[in-house]
């Protein structure tokens, strides 16, 4: 099982954070795949 490091962003590397979501009665970290097609941030 993989640590949560609280220092930096909870989701793997590749994936980022949209929200929370419910998952067994707790709320926990919404990761998703970061979208890196066609658009990038400055």
């Amino acid at each position: 099982m993989a640590e949560k490091n609280n220092d930096k962003d909870p989701c793997w590397d590749k994936y980022e954070q949209v929200g929370m979501k419910t998952k067994k009665g707790k709320k926990v970290p919404n990761c998703v795949p970061k979208k890196d097609s066609g658009t990038k941030k400055k």
